[in-house]
């Protein structure tokens, strides 16, 4: 399948995203077919620079961001307690080159204890990825991004977790995303 936009056709992906096999019962999810999701605000903050579409593949539910340099996803009128998780998931699929200077970058913003943005007690931490890490940006298959939340370092804090930043400079800029979610490996 292709789609077309004004710089000619793009490659889009002819298979769903895997199908998690996390039990429910461990996963706080922000988006899959394969769980009941909390309150995410908006897939794309106003402040950001991307657009985001739902759109289907093979039947199954994804958002698809273009123009994508960095994208907001808040959840900040109700904050997610992920004290208790210890990964967070996403699975990504893009037509754009992966090759370096391509960088995918993931960032996870919580509002410390007071739960309010600029409250003093705000952590955050991103974690970047191009095609030589681990693991690698690869092109036109999906990408499934088992994170322990460990590796964000400078996430101190996690019952407050308000924001997710998704960024891609100088790309790739055409993403589908799917099955977002924090989880516990236990």
């Amino acid at each position: 399948n292709v789609f077309f936009y004004s710089g000619g056709a793009v490659a889009e992906p002819m298979v769903p995203a895997p199908t998690p096999t996390i039990p429910a019962s461990g996963v706080i999810s922000l988006f899959s077919n394969a769980y009941t999701d909390v309150t995410v605000d908006t897939w794309s903050a106003g402040w950001d620079n991307a657009d985001v579409a739902d759109v289907q593949v093979a039947g199954d539910d994804v958002k698809l961001y273009t123009n994508l340099v960095f994208a907001g996803i808040e959840f900040t009128s109700q904050t997610i307690d992920a004290t208790s998780m210890t990964h967070f998931h996403m699975d990504i699929w893009t037509p754009d080159p992966t090759a370096l200077p391509a960088v995918f970058k993931i960032k996870l913003v919580d509002f410390g204890a007071d739960g309010a943005w600029s409250g003093g007690d705000d952590v955050e931490h991103e974690l970047i990825f191009d095609a030589t890490t681990t693991p690698a940006l690869i092109t036109e298959s999906w990408l499934s991004f088992d994170l322990p939340l460990a590796d964000f370092t400078g996430l101190t804090t996690r019952g407050h977790m308000a924001q997710l930043v998704i960024s891609a400079d100088p790309g790739p800029n055409t993403v589908y995303i799917d099955n977002v979610y924090f989880y516990d490996s236990a």
